[in-house]
């Protein structure tokens, strides 16, 4: 989408241009540009408006009248940039009632204080990021006034303002939360979403939890670089998935599930290993997931030195008898970014490639370091030699070895 004031130069290049820009319904504006522009727009309806701007450099009323405008033009999509060194631009309350917007992004220096009831019925995604609300409650109103939201993405860099960020929405079928905060006092999150189908958790370094209540319908969960504490009852919430990605941090405890089976886990488990320990997580998820049929390892991860450590009195300490997936239902292993295979991690590869008794495929990605290079490809035609030697339950299972080049 160009600037508002490209698309107004480009109509002095042809008379039959010289009107046309009135017309256009996709506008962006930052703070440098003639607002006034808008009100010369003559197109029967906006689809979309940007608004960029310095807080300072304009009034909120001001801002608050373009929005405004905008609504009366039937904007469908509508993205709001605040950058401001000191305070922030408060949302006006009349805003929060439009008949016709689908999409509203949020973003930095803009306070959230919805009121009771909001109105946005057709609003279909909603991003808020780095925003910042004054009270539980914002969440809960702007939230409760979209009843076809679909679409919810969070950033969070600041928790002062909501203990618990609870998210509540009948119809929301995606959901992404991103939250790096280090705040000690806050609770966490309550995620009640029955259409819920799609969920990607980032951050988590000081929650206490993050509870699932209700999401029956959920396929797909993505968890990663959570770093400290996190309640057992998120993976509980989870055994309904069928594609899971586990980035644990090395530094989490995590109190596994006992008893809980996986069995919608139909399509792929990924996990992050970190070099030490990480075998107990992977053989738990396994005996708990008899009907997986893809299993993903991704080795690579900058920056750690301590293990995963998982509180469960009956963790595993050696390898186990065959899980349930392996005898029956597992056709593809992959293990990307496999470093130098150390005696844990050829067990852990000798273990699978021998009792996968479907396995069609399995493919083992490393990376070639140039400064490195001669030792690597060293490595890599030793871990080539140990993986080949070994018998293997399925007698269609190909092997595949894959460099990366990393400059």
């Amino acid at each position: 989408m160009l600037p508002v004031k490209d698309v107004v130069s480009s109509s002095v290049l042809s008379k039959p241009w010289r009107y046309m820009w009135k017309l256009v319904p996709k506008l962006k504006f930052d703070f440098r540009d003639c607002f006034r522009l808008l009100l010369s727009n003559k197109a029967p309806f906006l689809e979309s408006l940007h608004l960029d701007f310095w807080l300072g450099e304009c009034r909120a009323v001001e801002v608050g009248m373009w929005i405004g405008i905008a609504y009366a033009r039937r904007v469908r999509e509508l993205v709001l940039h605040v950058v401001s060194k000191k305070g922030s631009f408060k949302f006006p309350t009349s805003l929060y009632n439009c008949e016709t917007l689908e999409s509203l992004t949020l973003n930095s220096c803009i306070l959230v204080d919805a009121p009771s009831p909001v109105c946005l019925k057709s609003l279909r995604t909603l991003r808020l990021e780095n925003v910042d609300y004054k009270y539980d409650d914002s969440v809960y109103n702007l939230l409760s006034g979209c009843p076809n939201l679909e679409n919810l993405v969070v950033y969070r860099r600041n928790l002062l303002e909501v203990e618990t960020f609870t998210i509540a929405v009948p119809s929301l079928q995606r959901l992404t939360i991103y939250d790096n905060n280090d705040a000690q006092h806050c609770t966490g999150y309550v995620i009640n979403a029955p259409s819920l189908k799609y969920l990607k958790i980032k951050g988590f370094k000081a929650l206490e939890s993050c509870l699932i209540e209700n999401a029956p319908e959920l396929v797909e969960a993505n968890v990663s670089n959570v770093s400290k504490i996190i309640n057992e009852k998120l993976l509980e919430s989870l055994t309904s998935v069928k594609r899971l990605s586990l980035g644990l941090s090395p530094y989490v405890y995590i109190k596994f599930p006992t008893g809980s089976i996986f069995y919608q886990l139909l399509v792929s488990l990924e996990l992050y290993t970190n070099k030490a320990e990480w075998w107990n997580l992977l053989v738990l998820m396994l005996d708990s997931s008899p009907k997986l049929q893809v299993l993903k390892l991704i080795g690579k991860w900058y920056g750690v030195k301590n293990p995963l450590a998982i509180r469960n009195s009956n963790q595993p300490k050696n390898v186990p008898g065959c899980c349930r997936c392996l005898l029956f239902h597992l056709e593809t292993f992959m293990w990307k970014g496999c470093e130098r295979l150390g005696e844990d991690e050829k067990e852990v590869a000798k273990y699978i490639l021998r009792n996968s008794n479907c396995l069609k495929r399995a493919t083992f990605t490393r990376i070639i370091y140039e400064e490195n290079n001669s030792q690597d490809m060293v490595d890599n035609l030793e871990m080539m030699e140990a993986l080949e030697n070994v018998v293997r339950a399925s007698n269609s299972c190909q092997l595949v070895f894959e460099c990366n080049l990393e400059i």
